[in-house]
């Protein structure tokens, strides 16, 4: 439950985001990047949206790793499908973070790249947790894993929010600059390890986090 209370927190912050089918990719321009990290962030949460209703799914297959009738060789197989399926979308989210990684890196940044590190790091460990569950031999160990890949997807949830958390709901006036910036450690929440607050600077040397984009004059 805690996690799809995440998921409707996640969609209803996003300025606009298409969360039926996976976005498809744009051609990263200039002017694409002028707008991030809030382009991406639409990308990720609707990926992540993919992600937790590919898992419900996945949950909802009839699956026995010890069984070798018919039905169960047809569970096999849509089980299979989930988990390439599941594979694809992490991995997907995974290379938004490390583009936006990459961006922060050429922007001299350091907030920015650690955040985003965190993030592909998490998401890789959705990957591997994914291949835990596919390759379960008893049903014991599968419900383990599955146990497991639901602790990674809601610690990248959980992960992914805390540099997200709120960025729709910034107004800045024309020529200011949107700005992450760092949570004291001792404002962090127990499940944060890397978290900013959206908010708004004149300058953009004054962000000591990593800057959104800039307002443009109308």
């Amino acid at each position: 439950m805690r996690l799809r209370h995440l998921i409707v927190w996640l969609s209803a912050s996003a300025l606009s985001a298409n969360l039926v089918a996976a976005p498809k990719p744009t051609p990263h321009t200039a002017k694409a990047s002028s707008d991030e990290p809030f382009r991406s962030f639409r990308a990720l949460d609707a990926q992540l949206t993919i992600l937790t209703n590919q898992l419900d799914a996945l949950k909802k297959t009839d699956f026995d790793p010890g069984q070798t009738s018919s039905r169960s060789t047809a569970a096999l197989a849509e089980r299979t499908k989930f988990f390439k399926d599941m594979s694809t979308t992490s991995a997907g989210f995974g290379t938004i973070a490390g583009r936006l990684e990459r961006l922060y890196q050429r922007r001299h940044q350091p907030f920015g790249v650690k955040t985003f590190k965190m993030i592909r790091f998490k998401a890789k460990q959705v990957q591997r947790d994914i291949n835990g569950v596919a390759n379960s031999q008893t049903r014991t160990a599968l419900d383990l894993a599955t146990k497991q890949l639901d602790k990674g997807v809601l610690s990248l949830v959980l992960q992914f929010q805390a540099a997200s958390g709120g960025y729709g709901a910034v107004r800045c006036s024309a020529g200011a600059w949107t700005c992450c910036e760092p949570k004291r450690s001792k404002d962090l929440l127990q499940s944060e390890q890397v978290a900013c607050m959206w908010g708004c600077v004149r300058r953009a040397k004054i962000c000591t986090g990593f800057l959104g984009p800039r307002i443009r004059q109308p």
